[in-house]
């Protein structure tokens, strides 16, 4: 094990081995960070959660629960559909219990409503009690009380027009991504009608793309987001407008079976223009598509690096570290001071990888650029059980910091609170209207 030094770091030779030694010799220490943690309102990066009157009309029961991810982890072990009753469900539940998605639904069933969802006879009294919650104040109980969620970042991607979220939980993110994915004159009908702007040119294209921002402000919105991802690679190349036209005009005359390269480069660069000249921050999915499937290769954070030196006053929020591409986003991070490693949806996703990026990436980049949590869910349930998962791994990544003599207890604390509650207070403020 790395022997401390002056001025109380370690050795760069700690290898993963030590690390877990050292973080399983000091339960009491990451027990007492735990409970500091505990005592922590987070503000979270990124939601998908429903509002609260939407949540109660949906009757969501277990089954609900369980499409949002854990599905994803059924269909990859080999669950024909997704899975709506016990039967269905049950012979593939011992396969997937144990993944991040599945430690995550059992610790919601366990301590909101009192059971481990093991039989059909269990999954009936959960879906009992869920009936008997889903009313109002489930959101009030479950993120205030139970979560100690101050507020979120919501991603309402299902509302096609901005709307003013519940205050009380939520701050809003909103897309351009419509602009950038146009294929067809229909997609610019479209948007011709959610903004009131004649569309006849990429010209028009940017003035309706200005009007959709001026529209999402009026409705508190707080940063951009970008799920583009999962249509395209994440590689944006800087496009004339002469040539994103010869595009435009393309697609105007015929459908295209992929939205036109230049003139989507273009028009994501015109939204991180106009990012820049309102201050916003820009959140852009990295890593791992959600679902099965999907071409990873283009969601590699890497692929952006043209982006963060030619608007230097865009923060560039990197969603899910890049998984599995970790080391990319805490290299871009250290090089770029308007880069920033979000953990959101990390500790479902991989636990044992968010730990070990946290371990490293602490010692390499600003722990003011670091962003500890982001539910990711749908469900208020899940995203309790996420964040109570998040606060487990970084009080044990925490603790094992301290018994290696890398920082102190006191520090440590101050370090949690800037991962799950400062940094993004920083970058999403929560602004009454």
């Amino acid at each position: 094990m790395g022997q401390p030094r002056e001025g109380g770091g370690i050795l760069n030779g700690m290898d993963r081995r030590d690390f877990l030694a050292v973080t399983a010799a000091a339960p009491g220490l990451t027990a007492r960070l735990g409970v500091e943690l505990e005592r922590t309102g987070i503000v979270s990066s990124h939601e998908h959660l429903l509002w609260e009157n939407e949540r109660i009309a949906e009757k969501a029961d277990f089954f609900t629960l369980a499409s949002h991810y854990l599905a994803n982890d059924l269909v990859s072990a080999g669950a024909p559909a997704t899975p709506k009753s016990w039967a269905e469900f049950g012979p593939w539940w011992p396969a997937v219990r144990l993944t991040g998605y599945g430690q995550a639904l059992r610790i919601a069933m366990r301590e909101l409503y009192g059971e481990e969802p093991s039989s059909a006879a269990a999954v009936a009294r959960i879906n009992d009690k869920l009936e008997r919650a889903n009313r109002p104040g489930l959101y009030e109980r479950v993120l205030k009380e139970k979560a100690r969620i101050r507020y979120s970042v919501l991603d309402d991607y299902w509302h096609s027009e901005p709307m003013r979220p519940d205050e009380r939980f939520f701050v809003l993110a909103r897309h351009l991504d419509a602009f950038c994915t146009a294929r067809q004159a229909a997609n610019i009908r479209k948007l011709e009608e959610s903004t009131g702007v004649s569309i006849t040119s990429v010209g028009g294209l940017k003035k309706a793309m200005e009007k959709s921002l001026e529209q999402s402000l009026a409705q508190g919105m707080v940063t951009l987001k970008s799920t583009l991802a999962y249509a395209r690679s994440l590689r944006y190349e800087v496009v004339p407008e002469r040539e994103a036209e010869a595009d435009f005009q393309e697609l105007m005359k015929a459908p295209q079976r992929q939205p036109p390269q230049r003139l989507s480069d273009h028009m994501f660069h015109h939204s991180l223009a106009l990012a820049q000249e309102r201050g916003l921050p820009y959140q852009i999915h990295t890593g791992y598509l959600a679902g099965n499937g999907g071409n990873l290769e283009n969601t590699r954070p890497m692929l952006l690096g043209n982006l963060f030196g030619r608007y230097p006053k865009v923060s560039f929020d990197l969603f899910h570290l890049g998984w599995p591409w970790m080391n990319e986003t805490t290299a871009l991070a250290k090089l770029h001071r308007n880069v920033t490693a979000d953990f959101c949806w990390m500790w479902v996703l991989s636990p044992a990888g968010a730990r070990q990026t946290l371990d490293e990436m602490l010692e390499a980049v600003p722990a003011n650029k670091i962003v500890g949590f982001g539910g990711d869910y749908r469900y208020v349930e899940l995203s309790y059980a996420h964040a109570k998962m998040a606060r487990a791994g970084i009080a044990q990544v925490l603790s094992g910091k301290v018994a290696a003599g890398w920082c102190t207890e006191g520090e440590a604390v101050e370090i949690g609170k800037m991962l799950l509650a400062e940094n993004a207070a920083r970058l999403f403020p929560q602004k009454k209207a």
